[in-house]
């Protein structure tokens, strides 16, 4: 198996590197405002480039797959509620056990709700080419990669590195074997390394100042 750190790092040397540099007038060029959310075939059709056939295609299979995740929504609203009000509450008061419980069962509820939608997701993406898998597997890394940095307000510049780094990284996940038992465990690593190197060589000091920096505990 290839060194993993090897590849991504040399996405970020070769694309991230300027990242910092172009952060030092502080957040010119940031996204200003949040964009509406797109819906899942708007996203397919930017990021995969998908064809007119293709996208009469995974309609109706989007609609199952929505319909399906309306239906665990409804039966485990309150459920939802709860763990997520508990979870505020942790947060709230600072309570490092309690965020750690809370924070289990929502994650717990969240793969019950992917559960729900794994079939009816597995159907879409059936319809998209290889080049498209990889593709949606880095945008859908890249999504969740900068959910972790939200706090540091990064510059369009960067966003675009990260980006960068995001593919490189899931070129790499991709062609691990998913039936392994190291399987998770190598992701895993592959995504710590990612986060290294963003955080280094992306992201000004006051940057990971504010990433660091924990919010006031409420009176």
């Amino acid at each position: 198996m290839k060194t993993m750190k090897i590849l991504v790092l040399a996405a970020v040397l070769t694309g991230l590197a300027g990242g910092a540099l172009a952060a030092k007038d502080g957040n010119k060029g940031r996204r200003r405002g949040r964009k509406p959310q797109e819906s899942l075939l708007e996203e397919l059709v930017r990021e995969c480039k998908l064809t007119d056939k293709q996208q009469t295609a995974v309609k109706e299979k989007i609609k199952a797959r929505d319909a399906a995740l309306a239906a665990w929504d409804k039966t485990n609203a309150e459920k939802v509620q709860a763990a997520e009000t508990a979870a505020k509450d942790a947060r709230g008061k600072q309570d490092a056990d309690a965020k750690k419980t809370t924070g289990a069962q929502l994650r717990e509820l969240k793969n019950a709700r992917n559960e729900a939608g794994a079939q009816t997701t597995a159907a879409v993406m059936a319809v998209l080419t290889p080049k498209q898998k990889t593709d949606w597997d880095t945008y859908q890394l890249y999504k969740s990669t900068i959910a972790r940095y939200r706090k540091a307000e990064l510059t369009e510049e960067q966003l675009a590195r990260v980006k960068l780094a995001c593919a490189a990284a899931a070129k790499e996940i991709g062609e691990l074997d998913d039936s392994d038992s190291k399987y998770k465990k190598v992701a895993g690593q592959i995504n710590k390394q990612l986060r290294w190197a963003i955080d280094v060589l992306v992201l000004t000091p006051p940057q990971r100042e504010a990433l660091a920096r924990k919010p006031a505990p409420k009176k």
